[in-house]
């Protein structure tokens, strides 16, 4: 009956991220795009912007070169760089009230999908005055949020495209993903130059999780030919930058390769949504602290090999897409190519296959979150069941 409920939700489901409006950002690329960004914003007319960011990237000097450009474009700017990790919503009504002081007129986020995740729901905070549980689920705000200028500074989340932004409720540290159009950033710059000093281990996570986003998506019952179109592209740019970008973070074509490729990911999964390895990685987050995409990255291919024979096809023709798989081999054998390619990569970047923290007895609930999760939100090609989820989950316990 469990399956049956959410066969019928998943149909729910991709209903509403077909139907559900959203913006597409103008978006510029390139070395030195977030300087255009700035003066971009000023031909618009905006004169005060809320920069939102990061202590360490506000004390690390990586912003000076942008803030100038602000500064000469007459644009007045408040920093707000408050915004941690897994952001809580009331990180983003600090946000906000730094906004509504400064009278600004528009919000420019700089750093990774946790400040423009903040920096989101900041500008629809601003407009939509409400707590967490009030724009928790799909399409809650009632008006647009102000204008967003996003400018990531990894390549992981995708969040720049995405109407989607992750708050954590303090209380009960559920990650709560709201979604809605208004969430889309309007203007956004993929600046590698931004990148460069990334060090190795973040850019491994977060390359990763933009390659579970490809996977996942490409997957999904929700995806089309324009969806996967951006997924596959997605996924043979991080199969061949990714690991140039960890292993020269000067490398500035693998760096703006990475970042197209998590900008393509992100809109394809924006529209089609995610699956069980997302599921299980915002357990491990929640009950270890394990970053998302080390998390994603512990349990992608093993979640790939638990779907079985119904995925070999999909995942065959992805193999093909990527340009890995082999001419002549059946769909089982490509599949498996393709999730060996997976391992490897993993393997190649150093990634942690075992979430620090794990203990056994927080299996059972792991896993009840995770089925619920997926059970809700992702149109799947298949529903695992308790005992395949907990099977994973052993293999990444500590050794007795």
């Amino acid at each position: 009956m469990k399956t049956l409920y959410y066969k019928i939700r998943a149909v729910g489901v991709t209903l509403l991220l077909r139907l559900l409006p959203r913006n597409m950002p103008i978006v510029y690329s390139g070395a030195g795009s977030s300087l255009t960004l700035c003066r971009l914003a000023k031909s618009l007319g905006y004169s005060r912007v809320l920069l939102v960011t990061d202590r360490f990237l506000a004390e690390s000097g990586l912003l000076e070169e942008l803030t100038a450009e602000l500064a000469a474009a007459q644009i007045e700017y408040t920093v707000f760089d408050g915004v941690q990790p897994d952001p809580a919503f009331e990180q983003v009504q600090a946000g906000e009230a730094r906004l509504k002081e400064a009278g600004c007129e528009a919000v420019f986020a700089v750093g990774g999908g946790s400040v423009l995740d903040a920096a989101k729901m900041i500008a629809i905070l601003h407009r939509n005055l409400g707590d967490l549980k009030f724009f928790d689920g799909i399409q809650k705000a009632k008006r647009p949020g102000l204008p967003v200028f996003a400018v990531p500074t990894t390549a992981g989340t995708g969040s720049e495209t995405t109407p989607v932004s992750v708050i954590t409720d303090s209380a009960s540290h559920r990650k709560i993903a709201v979604a809605d159009g208004k969430l889309v950033p309007h203007y956004v710059a993929l600046d590698p130059n931004l990148m460069k000093t990334m060090p190795p281990h973040i850019t491994a996570s977060t390359g990763m999780d933009a390659l579970t986003h490809a996977v996942e998506s490409w997957l999904s019952k929700a995806s089309t030919p324009a969806s996967r179109e951006l997924a596959g592209t997605a996924t043979r740019l991080i199969f061949e930058y990714l690991p140039r970008a960890f292993e020269n973070g000067e490398d500035i074509e693998a760096r703006e390769a990475m970042a197209l490729a998590a900008f393509y990911a992100g809109i394809a999964f924006g529209r089609t949504s995610v699956g069980y390895a997302h599921a299980i990685a915002h357990q491990l987050g929640r009950v270890c602290g394990t970053p998302h995409g080390d998390a994603n990255a512990m349990v992608l291919p093993e979640v790939l090999t638990a779907y079985g024979p119904c995925v070999h096809e999909l995942l065959a023709e992805l193999a093909d897409s990527a340009g890995i798989g082999k001419t002549g081999a059946d769909a089982a054998a490509r599949a498996g190519q393709l999730i060996d390619h997976v391992t490897q990569l993993r393997a190649g970047l150093g990634m942690s296959l075992k979430p620090r923290g794990l203990k056994k007895e927080d299996l059972p609930a792991i896993v009840r979150a995770a089925r619920a999760e997926a059970g809700d939100l992702y149109p799947v090609q298949r529903y695992l069941s308790g005992s395949e989820l907990t099977r994973i989950l052993d293999n990444m316990l500590p050794a007795a």
